[in-house]
């Protein structure tokens, strides 16, 4: 299977945004040890908009990708849960155009 990407874009609940900072690291451990790779991790501090892409070649893509790492011990483990800091969460599943 060709690597699928997603684009996640979250709006942190105001006076949030250091605390979010803290845990993403934890974040980004529990979803590369379930088989995601980072792509890249941007930020509007003014706007508390973080914004970043990962992928997968899970054979299930995102989506299977996405339920071990949602029932892993290293999810769970991660406090406070990440989506309480959150105002707004939008994904985006994308293919890479081939040939480029």
């Amino acid at each position: 299977m060709a690597a699928e990407y997603q684009l996640r874009q979250y709006i942190v609940e105001e006076g949030m945004w250091d605390e979010f900072l803290t845990i993403f690291p934890e974040v980004v451990k529990a979803r590369k040890e379930a088989g995601f790779d980072v792509i890249g991790v941007w930020t509007v501090p003014e706007e508390r908009r973080f914004i970043w892409i990962v992928s997968t070649e899970h054979p299930d893509g995102i989506d299977g990708a996405s339920k071990v790492y949602y029932h892993s011990l290293g999810r769970k483990a991660i406090t406070p849960e990440p989506a309480t800091l959150l105002s707004e969460i939008s994904t985006t599943t994308m293919a890479a155009l081939p040939g480029t």
